[in-house]
């Protein structure tokens, strides 16, 4: 479907296989280098500024160590209210999570940033989707917290898991919820014409 110009050029900054899976959607070959970075958000530091930081110094870091390929840093957020949800740490935090977004809308935030260093080039952007929960009941909240599911996802639950289910409405891109704006993502690399 899409031609890289230079093969083997592009590396994901990320050690998620939900990114690494969205990615190979578009049957381009990469490479895979965790970054290792610490990713606690600065105090005031907003979350379209906090994503946009984080997925940089991703993307930074990996290129430090290959300065010549095409870096591409993610970070993602679940924001309610102006409330950053992050990844849980016990039942407890995703149980509080989950009772918080029912039957409401909240917004998930995906920085991006694609970063060629011996170029000199750092493209970066946000992309926003908008999510409503359907209203879980307690029950239904602790059953899905006993899946361990919510574990590893900012804001307790996945869309592409158990946890669709309780997905009623999303406005914008699906595949920034579960963690990489694809869309976006190729129109990047077009423009910058890694892809053809």
């Amino acid at each position: 479907m899409f031609h890289i110009n230079d093969e083997n050029a592009i590396v994901l900054a990320s050690e998620s296989t939900r990114r690494v899976d969205i990615l190979r959607t578009l049957g381009i070959s990469f490479s895979i280098m965790p970054p290792g970075i610490d990713e606690r958000r600065k105090p005031y530091e907003s979350p379209k500024d906090y994503v946009l930081r984080i997925a940089y110094e991703k993307a930074r870091k990996v290129g430090d160590l290959f300065p010549d390929k095409w870096i591409i840093g993610a970070d993602t957020v679940v924001v309610h209210k102006g409330k950053v949800l992050g990844k849980p740490k016990a039942d407890e935090d995703a149980v509080a999570m989950l009772k918080r977004l029912r039957a409401n809308w909240h917004k998930v935030f995906t920085g991006y940033c694609i970063l060629n260093a011996s170029k000199q080039i750092a493209y970066q952007d946000v992309a926003e989707t908008k999510v409503f929960i359907k209203d879980l009941t307690d029950d239904e909240i602790a059953k899905y917290v006993g899946t361990s599911e919510p574990f590893d996802k900012a804001g307790s639950y996945a869309v592409q898991g158990r946890g669709g289910y309780m997905v009623k409405e999303i406005k914008g891109s699906y595949t920034n919820v579960v963690g990489l704006p694809i869309c976006e993502i190729t129109e990047a690399l077009l423009s910058l014409g890694i892809l053809s």
